[in-house]
Parts: structure tokens; C-alpha cells; sequence
């Protein structure tokens, strides 16, 4: 009984903790206002389900990198899916939920990465079903993803339950051109949506093509998902050799190195780029204003985007989509091997 009390006592004390957070969270952030910004939904129907999904990517400064040569651009994506039965009710038929980034063309002169922060990924749900604290900053990312889906429907968890909720951690393959971030749930869930930032280094005078695709998997209707293709022109010079005239042009702020940071969470700076910029020293350069050409892509290559779900995966096609989850039945078997 002891026990159980102090459980609660604990649960009690992490939703306040949760809430004050939340209540506490300025109006106004970097996080909420990237320089660029895209949005697209998507709705399919098949055997009497309904699959919607919605994807936000924003874009936020670039600091020029010495030791590297190179315009590290940010980005950051939030998507959200949920399944629906053909009258409007909740069925849960979400089933996986992917990231892909691809570099097309330039491929030389431009290099994707990605941050180790736990702050600069998750998703909701829990594979265990728990709740766990994550960034705040994530609430207003998330309220605009979940707004823009529910033109379709309405989104069974509000932003703040998708923020307390999200999971630092997933599958992860990356070749060095393509950066893919899965998440399994098990079971299927009728509501799901996922946070993740990356980071594309591009040299000086340089035009670089990539894409950029949210996707939600399930039973029946398979996928559903958005995709954009960005075309990207790095200024021709680093900033130091940079006119003034220039500067003003691409937004250029010099940074001080003792405020460096501090203003790196306003900055959307990840602590591996402060970690680098601090060693290589002063002056630390960021620009602001460096334009980026989004066409989204309709329809959507439905085959192409199965195909590298299945490349990583154990299961075909039949098992993935079939209407027995087949994560369900992995974690079953484990379970019976050590009994």
C-alpha cells in the first residue's frame, strides 16, 4: 500500500511539474517562429478506414562553420497522423511513422547530420505506455501540426498531452545521403505524431536539391504521407570576406563568443555546433535571411516509400500491412522464448 502511495505521490508530482512548465512557457520563441515555413496534410481511404496526416517543417538560422567550410542550415519537422473509420469514429490503424531526408543532387557539397540532443527528437505515444517530460519548446511546434490536421479530424490528445508525452529515441538508418527515422507502435494507435530536427551543411556558392517526406503506415490503406523537394544557393563566400552591403543582404549577426551560449537555444543552435564554434573561436557568424526554393510533390510515390519501409525491415509487405500487428507478435514471441 506504501508502495502504491508513493507512485501516485510521484505521478502527482510529475503532472504538476508538466503543467507549471507548460503554463510557464513564453509566448513567444525562436522555436516558434523558424524563418521559413511549410506545411502539407494528406487524407486516404481504403477498407473502411481513414488515414490523415500533417507535417510541419520549419527553418531557422544558419551559422557559418570555419573549420568546416560550410552553411549549417536547421531544420526541424513535426507530423502528426490518425486513423478514422469511414463515420468519423477512432480506429486505431497507426501503425509506423517515418522521416526520410535525401540529398538529389550536389551530393559533394552538402552533408546531412543529425544532433544527439535527446531534446531534438521524439514521439508520442510511449512504446511502454508511459508519460515522460520532454522540451517545451515543442508545444507550440506541435499545436501547429495538430491544428493543420484537424480540418479532417479532430486530434484525440491535445499539443500539451503530445509534448509531456514524447519519446526521446527511435530506429535510426543513415547512409550519408539519407537520413530515415522510424517509429514502431505497438499496438496500433488511433493518434500518433513524432519531433525531429536535422542539420544540412552546404559550401559557399554552392546549389543543393534534397527532399523531405512524413510518413504514416498502416493496415489497408497502407501509407499516407506529404513530401517536399527544397532547392538550396549558399551565399558564395564565408562572412568574413563578405561586404558589408552582403551582410545586410543574407542577415548576417555577428555573435559575441561569451554570449554564444546563451543565446543558443534562441539560436536553435545544436550544443555540438556551440561545442565547435567555441573551440574554433571567434567571430561566430550567423545568418538570418538565406532564401530556400519548396515544391511539394503530388501525388506521392507510394511504391517508392513502401519499398524503403521494407528495405529495413524483418517483415514483407503481407505481415506489415496485414491486420495483425506484427510488432505485437514480436514482443509475444520474445516473451515465450524466456519463459
Amino acid at each position: 500500500m506504501m508502495l502504491r502511495n508513493r507512485k501516485v505521490a510521484v505521478n502527482m508530482l510529475i503532472a504538476a511539474v508538466l503543467i507549471m512548465n507548460i503554463l510557464l512557457m513564453p509566448v513567444v520563441s525562436a522555436y516558434e517562429n523558424p524563418v521559413y515555413n511549410w506545411k502539407l496534410k494528406k487524407a486516404v481511404s481504403y477498407g473502411g478506414i481513414n488515414a490523415y496526416t500533417a507535417a510541419d517543417v520549419g527553418r531557422f538560422t544558419a551559422p557559418y562553420i570555419p573549420s568546416r567550410n560550410a552553411y549549417e542550415y536547421n531544420y526541424r519537422i513535426t507530423g502528426v497522423g490518425e486513423t478514422r473509420t469511414s463515420s468519423g469514429g477512432s480506429t486505431a490503424a497507426c501503425r509506423v511513422q517515418a522521416v526520410e531526408i535525401k540529398e538529389l543532387e550536389n551530393k559533394a557539397n552538402q552533408a546531412m547530420w543529425t544532433s544527439t540532443d535527446s531534446q531534438r527528437i521524439g514521439a508520442w505515444p510511449r512504446s511502454d505506455g508511459n508519460s515522460a517530460y520532454y522540451a517545451n519548446v515543442a508545444y507550440t511546434i506541435s499545436s501547429i501540426a495538430i491544428s493543420y490536421i484537424n480540418s479532417y479530424a479532430n486530434f484525440a490528445i491535445s499539443a500539451a498531452t503530445l509534448v509531456s508525452s514524447l519519446l526521446s529515441g527511435c530506429d535510426e538508418q543513415q547512409d550519408g545521403e539519407t537520413i530515415w527515422r522510424e517509429w514502431e507502435y505497438d499496438p496500433d494507435k488511433t493518434d500518433v505524431g513524432h519531433f525531429f530536427w536535422w542539420l544540412n551543411d552546404i559550401k559557399p556558392g554552392q546549389t543543393v536539391k534534397f527532399s523531405v517526406g512524413d510518413y504514416l503506415f498502416g493496415p489497408s490503406y497502407e501509407v499516407a504521407g506529404v513530401k517536399w523537394t527544397f532547392t538550396v544557393t549558399a551565399p558564395s563566400r564565408a562572412p568574413s570576406k563578405m561586404t558589408e552591403v552582403e551582410k545586410k543582404k543574407y542577415g548576417i549577426e555577428v555573435i559575441p563568443l561569451n554570449q554564444l551560449k546563451t543565446r543558443s537555444s534562441e539560436l536553435n543552435l545544436a550544443p555540438e555546433t556551440v561545442e565547435e564554434l567555441i573551440e574554433y573561436g571567434e567571430p561566430v557568424y550567423v545568418a538570418h535571411n538565406l532564401p530556400v526554393e519548396v515544391v511539394s510533390c503530388e501525388p506521392l510515390d507510394k511504391e517508392e516509400v513502401i519499398s524503403k519501409l521494407l528495405e529495413g525491415s524483418k517483415y514483407s509487405r503481407k505481415e506489415l500491412f496485414g491486420p495483425v500487428n506484427p510488432f505485437v507478435n514480436k514482443t509475444n514471441k520474445s516473451e515465450e522464448s524466456l519463459s
